[in-house]
């Protein structure tokens, strides 16, 4: 810095750098879950301060300080600002850098680490992993440097020892609850928005990140700068063109991995190379990202935000391509290509054994004296409150919905604030508990006018035609409209004629974008009390799959019998309610359909192969869910079919195969299948009026058994 000009753009460009901490923290926040972001900002805010703290007093010395070994120094200890004015600014320049090193742990680790564990590893990352490695890549007597090794702005000596401790790190403590144990994946990040927000500061900082590591404000930093966009843009669309070839959606998050790797990748080179190459390495740094978060998935090893992924992996390949691609008269090492390449590839590989390596066995052993993850109680109920004692509106709603479900008591309704969107969620909560109390009460007081007073009919039928058209609305209300949705495959029909004016059948249906959960359900009862029953039983389904996240077709169908029996007090000794319902449920994802049933099978055709237009089923339980069954707790089969292209899928209430004509001759189950083998290759709406038409040609003048209700889904 020979200059006040140079000084200043470096003093500017560390202002830049330490930006980019509140960029990773927006990143990292926006990608955990709500009841964590709390936690993933204190964390953040710690690790600068323990950053300036340890790096002043130690840090600095180790890693710049005048060594005779080439491993580390051992002058200039708490070091004074004021000694110089370059030396000061150059000091300044390199903490805002020890700081970035560091708080690319913290998204790695979010959702299961102590808050005091996290702070030992950040003292540990800023008093000696980041400085003994950076000073020997960017000492004066580093013995890398010696060997002619070469990282410009840090893809190494920042980003790969950052991402190598978050691997380290995430192997001790290993992953969150419920990450791996099942086929349901928890909930993505509470919010894209605030994590691209993220990204796109850190990109900006990135511009200090490695303008300002020229140490001067010459004619190379606009040629750096502008390498370092390349880089960026290449890695984000490189990943959401792959991403969208193999998932058929455009992956945001995964975009804004691949953009950070494109400027992890091109830190160590910047300067080095042609704007076409810059271009390319972002490239190929994006995709060894995306390919290495497959991977780790694959193996299941949970980084939270993918910072190993974006960080670790395409640091390694930012420092070879200084090797692949640079200019050797600007490398100006007097190697030849091949033993840059080499050097490159040594470099690589002891910062590999000292960050990751030696990181690992250190954080074992100290998780073994001073466990570095949080209990499994306080890592359900979030960071958030167990570490910080903060809670958020949200996370009390879902606590005093929580503590209703278990107490069974939903007279008294959830405490809101009605200006907020959660208050708004918990006064249309506190609706449903009153609809729900209201015409339970109603049925009761129904029931006993009934019994008591013969001689009233005309008023009872009054009031019972109200509470039928009562009932209609509410259950237009409550339930989808079928006509309007959208369910994101290549088709569907349904049929729906209750019998009556209400009736006690449903349909269920939930999509996210990996998966398509679907329920016909056939609650007992006509008219109002088949009414009451569907409503509680379509309040249960949103509860199970929704709020508690069951997914798998059995499990649903088992919570679903404990609700009913529980709610309904059927559990209880001299208890008569015979309520229940029967269910078709199936679970629709890329690969595969699981189906259970409780009473009620699955048709289903095969769009392929020699079984090409031929109805299969599959059985359902024999068992039905409620009060019919006497067991309080009962399990499920569940069955699991590959998914071809060109099937189609039939849930159906009984209401279809069970109606009958003048000759008290059921349509039968065989009958259904022939129409579906007959019309399986018809559009769906032409399908769901052939099944009509031959119901109703059929039935005749008979009257109508039951409900009819047929949800097909076409595949």
């Amino acid at each position: 810095m020979d200059t006040p000009l140079d000084i200043l753009w470096v003093l500017l460009s560390g202002a830049l750098v330490m930006l980019m901490q509140l960029g990773f923290c927006m990143l990292e926040s926006g990608l955990v879950r709500t009841k964590n972001t709390i936690n993933v900002a204190a964390k953040n805010v710690v690790d600068f301060c323990v950053a300036v703290l340890a790096y002043w007093a130690v840090g600095y010395a180790i890693m710049f300080g005048a060594g005779t070994t080439g491993w580390f120094g051992h002058t200039g200890f708490f070091f004074d600002v004021s000694s110089s004015f370059g030396e000061g600014t150059f000091f300044f320049f390199q903490l805002v850098f020890c700081a970035t090193a560091a708080t690319i742990i913290a998204g790695a680790v979010a959702e299961r680490m102590r808050f005091s564990g996290y702070l030992i590893i950040s003292i540990l990352v800023t008093a000696a992993f980041y400085p003994i490695s950076g000073h020997w890549i960017w000492g004066s007597d580093g013995w890398l440097a010696g060997m002619g090794f070469l990282d410009f702005a840090g893809s190494t000596a920042v980003h790969s020892v950052g991402g190598w401790l978050a691997l380290a790190s995430v192997l001790v403590i290993g992953p969150r609850i419920g990450r791996f144990s099942t086929e349901r994946s928890l909930a993505s990040g509470h919010s894209l928005v605030q994590a691209t927000f993220g990204v796109l500061i850190l990109w900006f900082g990135w511009i200090g990140f490695n303008g300002g590591s020229t140490y001067a404000f010459n004619a190379s930093v606009p040629v750096i700068v502008f390498n370092t966009f390349l880089a960026a843009a290449a890695g984000g669309i490189s990943v959401l063109a792959v991403s969208r070839a193999r998932t058929h959606i455009f992956d945001l998050k995964e975009m804004l991995n691949g953009i950070i790797a494109g400027l992890v990748s091109i830190t160590a080179c910047a300067p080095y190379v042609a704007q076409w190459q810059a271009l390319l390495i972002g490239m190929i740094g994006g995709i060894i990202c995306y390919a290495v978060s497959l991977g780790m998935e694959k193996i299941r090893i949970d980084d939270v935000v993918g910072a190993s992924c974006a960080h670790a992996f395409p640091g390694v390949w930012g420092t070879l391509a200084v090797a692949v691609f640079g200019d050797l008269a600007l490398l100006d090492t007097g190697l030849t290509r091949g033993e840059q390449l080499w050097v490159q590839a040594v470099g690589v590989g002891a910062v590999f054994l000292w960050a990751f390596g030696f990181g690992w066995l250190l954080l074992y052993l100290l998780n073994r004296v001073f466990p570095l993850r949080i209990s499994e109680d306080k890592e359900r109920e979030g960071l958030n409150v167990c570490e910080h004692g903060a809670s958020t509106e949200i996370l009390d709603l879902l606590g005093d919905m929580r503590r209703q479900r278990e107490r069974g008591d939903f007279s008294s309704q959830v405490q809101f604030d009605p200006y907020t969107e959660v208050g708004q969620v918990a006064q249309e909560y506190n609706r449903v508990l009153l609809r729900v109390a209201e015409e339970m009460t109603k049925r009761e007081e129904l029931a006993e006018k009934l019994a008591q007073e013969k001689d009233a009919s005309e008023r009872v039928t009054h009031d019972l035609m109200s509470s039928i058209e009562y009932a209609r609305r509410i259950q237009s209300a409550v339930f989808p409209d079928l006509s309007s949705l959208d369910l994101d495959i290549a088709g569907h029909f349904y049929i729906f004629e209750p019998r009556e004016t209400v009736s006690g059948d449903f349909f269920w249906i939930h999509r996210d974008r990996n998966r398509l959960i679907a329920a016909v359900v056939d609650c007992t009862g006509h008219g109002v009390p088949g009414a009451f029953m569907s409503l509680i039983g379509h309040a249960f389904l949103n509860e199970i799959i929704l709020e508690k996240k069951v997914e798998m077709p059995d499990e649903i169908l088992g919570e679903l019998h404990r609700k009913v029996r529980s709610t309904l007090k059927q559990d209880q000794p001299g208890a008569d309610s015979q309520d229940g319902m029967d269910v078709c449920i199936v679970r629709i994802d890329r690969s595969s359909v699981a189906f259970a049933g409780a009473k009620r099978p699955l048709y289903w055709v095969s769009g392929q192969g020699e079984q090409r237009g031929k109805c299969q089923v599959l059985r359902g339980d024999r068992k039905s869910i409620g009060g019919r069954q006497r067991e309080k707790v009962r399990e499920f089969t569940c069955s699991v079919i590959a998914r071809e292209p060109g099937m189609k899928v039939y849930l159906t209430t009984d209401g279809f195969v069970e109606q009958t004509n003048a000759m008290r001759e059921p349509f039968d189950t065989s009958r259904f299948r022939n129409i579906i083998e007959n019309c399986w290759d018809s559009p769906p709406e032409v399908q769901g009026e052939i099944l009509l038409k031959e119901l109703r040609d059929f039935q005749g003048d008979a009257r109508r058994k039951d409900d009819v209700s047929i949800l097909s889904l076409f595949l």
